[in-house]
């Protein structure tokens, strides 16, 4: 009999192993289950000692030492694997069996017959270097497809890791032309016949596999794996939204790492970071950065702040949607019978509403945010809803704090786009896509295809709409984008340069801003296709301000009723105190109508992990939200 460590397959359990006996024969990196509290459950083990060396350590046990119940797999996860999670864990202040638990998923635990042990193997002697590639779509892949040929040569199979499943279809077809019989796209979309039936051919085909899939199956380890290329890697896709709260780039970075191979990072405009990285000499370029796009379309800023003199007698100053410059595109798009893609930043009428009398900002009676303005359909009158809570009321209301009529809406959402274009010109086809109009994937791609089809019709679209459309159109139109501004989120600029640059990549005849912020230097950036002042400035407002790179920030949240919420982040900061902690509260309400209340510490990058506060963290209570490099400080 041996004692075994192993690591519980689970993200509520704050151990990092447990321990349990069994017979002499479990390989280390089997998946065995084993009891969990009152369930059974999966895990990883990780190290083994004779039970005679273990005495000590088992009398010593609070609890009674409990039997594996049965090896699933003998050979299921290789140790790099393994230990590239356990620092990952180890860097994001959580336990490996989180991040494992999110990095196998149910469709691999349901197959853990095929992981044996002739898939394993080595792939020969190589170097563990990051390479990076920046320039745009076209280009990109043209670097990836002469980058896996090299691989494929040298007899080496490459994963190619995306955000979401639309990116794997997509670079599916694009990658696949001539090695069909070689290309395998992996995600959580495939049935559970399908999946049995790829990992089949995953696992006894002999010739060097493209894997085209999302984070959690790079678990599915090829013997030959030469190399990884994470493309799209300024996507906030990679950041899970719940617990475990962590960087799936990161983690991919490690496995490379570990296992000695090669990672390829590409993206039309790589993360700051990233650059940052690579002007260090810390990252390779596999290509000579283009920090220069060309675009053979028009670029266009349209001032809405200035309109020319005659709309200003025309209008008598009236606020307007569309700019003369926006409706005469519109126009010709219809008349050319060409396709025309107009971004809205914001869903609904308008994204707040403001008293005209007091400046009151109207916010849900429920968790306390701004509400945004929809319009009601059929005989329904307009309506505020909540985009945090989903509370719903009538928009006839008067202020809460003056009782005053006069609220006015800020602010241009998609739905007040559609209804300009609609009045301005009933003869053009609109279609739309946000998380109000399309409600599944399904019905997201029929809209993209109905519009593609339809010469001179227009597509309205949020950031869902730009994840969606990945063929090129004759026109991009960017009707409101200001609102963005507003959001206090240090990373806010690079979003905002990244979806510009995106569009501007899809235009191939107009590519036109209409802004009440024309003065943004972003703005010029981005119709230039200018990557690296964008850079040069954001660089050294980050180093002004002590933002990543050159620092880090790990944020601790708790939640619940204010004079409890406030009383227990004070305790954290006391608990804390020695690392510099600062308590604030939050700006607005949680999902459920919490107060929220923040412990926020500064770390330099080259003294984390720290073993002292890290040891603290874990000792935080489950109700207690860990978030290392969050991507809000608010």
């Amino acid at each position: 009999m041996k004692l075994y460590s192993v690591i519980p397959l689970a993200k509520t359990l704050n151990k990092e192993t447990l321990s349990y006996f069994g017979s002499d024969a479990i390989p280390l990196g089997a998946l065995v289950s084993v009891p969990l509290r009152k369930k059974i459950g999966k895990g990883i083990v990780v190290d083994k000692h004779d039970i005679t060396e273990s005495k000590s350590q088992i009398r010593s046990s609070p609890y009674a030492l409990r039997k594996i119940i049965k090896v699933e797999s003998k050979h299921f996860l290789s140790q790099e694997f393994i230990e590239a999670a356990y620092e990952t864990a180890r860097f994001y202040a959580t336990t490996t069996g989180s991040i494992l638990e999110h990095l196998v998923p149910e469709l691999i635990l349901e197959n853990t017959q095929k992981f044996e042990p002739a898939q394993r193997g080595t792939h020969g002697n190589l170097t563990p270097e990051r390479l990076v590639v920046q320039a745009d779509d076209e280009e990109r892949f043209a670097h990836y497809r002469s980058f896996i040929r090299g691989q494929f040569a040298r007899k080496h199979s490459v994963f190619f890791l995306l955000p979401t499943v639309e990116d794997i279809r997509k670079t599916k077809t694009i990658l696949e032309k001539g090695i069909e019989n070689y290309t395998f796209a992996l995600h959580s979309k495939l049935n559970k016949k399908e999946f049995k039936k790829i990992l089949d051919t995953i696992h006894s085909h002999s010739h060097p596999l493209l894997i085209i899939g999302t984070a959690p199956f790079l678990s599915v380890e090829r013997f030959d794996l030469g190399s990884i290329i994470l493309d799209k890697e300024n996507s906030r896709g990679y950041k899970t939204q719940a617990r475990p709260y962590f960087d799936m780039r990161r983690f991919a970075l490690k496995l490379a790492a570990t296992k000695g191979v090669p990672i390829l990072l590409g993206d039309i405009v790589l993360s700051v970071e990233t650059l940052w990285h690579t002007k260090n000499d810390e990252y390779n370029e596999f290509s000579p950065l283009k920090m220069r796009l060309l675009s053979s379309a028009k670029n266009l800023l349209v001032d809405m702040k200035n309109p020319p003199e005659d709309v200003l007698s025309e209008k008598k100053r009236k606020f307007r949607v569309l700019s003369p410059e926006l409706e005469a595109l519109i126009d010709r798009n219809k008349a050319e019978n060409e396709n025309l893609f107009i971004f809205s930043a914001r869903k609904g009428l308008s994204p707040s509403t403001v008293c005209g009398d007091c400046g009151q900002i109207v916010t849900c009676k429920s968790c306390s945010a701004p509400v945004v303005l929809y319009s009601g359909k059929g005989e329904k009158e307009n309506f505020f809803l909540c985009n945090k809570c989903g509370d719903e009321r009538s928009a006839a209301e008067r202020c809460k704090n003056c009782s005053s009529w006069k609220l006015d809406t800020l602010g241009i959402g998609i739905e007040r786009v559609e209804e300009e274009i609609k009045k301005r010109f009933p003869n053009v086809v609109v279609f739309r896509i946000d998380k109000d109009a399309v409600k599944s994937e399904k019905k997201a791609q029929d809209t993209i295809s109905r519009f593609e089809n339809s010469p001179g019709s227009v597509l309205l679209g949020t950031e869902l709409g730009l994840f969606y459309l990945k063929k090129p159109v004759e026109s991009v139109a960017v009707a409101s984008i200001d609102s963005l501004f507003s959001i206090p989120d240090f990373r806010i600029n690079e979003k905002i340069f990244y979806n510009l640059i995106s569009m501007r990549d899809l235009a191939r005849q107009v590519f036109l801003i209409q802004t009440r912020n024309a003065d943004s230097p972003l703005f010029d950036f981005a119709l230039k296709g200018n990557i690296i002042d964008y850079y040069k400035r954001e660089i050294e407002d980050r180093k002004n301000f002590s933002y990543p790179p050159f620092s880090f920030f790990i944020k601790i949240s708790t939640e619940g009723k204010r004079a409890q919420t406030e009383a227990s982040s004070a305790q954290i900061g006391e608990f804390l105190k020695e690392f510099s902690p600062n308590v604030y509260d939050g700006l607005t309400l949680s999902r459920k109508g919490n107060f929220v209340s923040n412990v926020l510490i500064r770390k330099d990058p080259e003294d984390w992990p720290d073993e002292a506060l890290l040891s603290r963290l874990r000792l935080l209570p489950p109700s207690v939200h860990v978030r290392v490099d969050p991507e809000s400080l608010l």
